[in-house]
C-alpha cells in the first residue's frame, strides 16, 4: 500500500448505512418484548415467567446491551480517526504550501529584491 485514501464522504455513507441497520437491530429487539411476554402469560406458569425474566436480565441483556455499546462506541472511533486523518491532512498541505513559499521567497531575502 502506498498511501492512506480516505475520503470523508465514503465514511459518511457508510455510517448512515451502519445506523439504519443498527436501529433496525434495535426495533427488531424491542419487539421481543411483548412477544415474550405474550408467551410466558400463554404458559400460565410462574415458574417459566420467572426463568425468561431472569435469562434476559442476566444473559441476553448484558449481552444486548454489549452490541448496542459496542456499535456506538465503533461508529465513534471511525468519526475521531476520519476527522484525524482531515486534519493531518490539512496539516500536510499547509507545510507543503509554506515550503513551495519559502523556495520561491527565501525568508532572509531583503525586501523587493524579488
Amino acid at each position: 500500500m502506498t498511501g492512506w485514501r480516505i475520503q470523508p464522504s465514503g465514511v459518511v455513507a457508510v455510517l448512515q448505512e451502519v445506523n439504519v441497520d443498527a436501529e433496525a437491530l434495535g426495533t427488531a429487539l424491542n419487539s421481543l418484548t411483548p412477544a415474550l411476554e405474550g408467551a410466558v402469560t400463554a404458559t400460565q406458569s410462574g415458574a417459566i415467567s420467572e426463568a425468561v425474566q431472569a435469562y434476559f436480565q442476566q444473559e441476553e441483556g448484558p449481552r444486548i446491551q454489549g452490541m448496542s455499546t459496542r456499535i456506538g462506541a465503533a461508529a465513534n472511533g471511525v468519526v475521531t480517526a476520519t476527522e484525524a486523518y482531515v486534519t493531518g491532512d490539512m496539516d500536510m498541505a499547509a507545510n507543503a504550501q509554506s515550503a513551495a513559499v519559502a523556495a520561491v521567497y527565501p525568508p532572509d531575502l531583503p525586501h523587493g529584491v524579488m
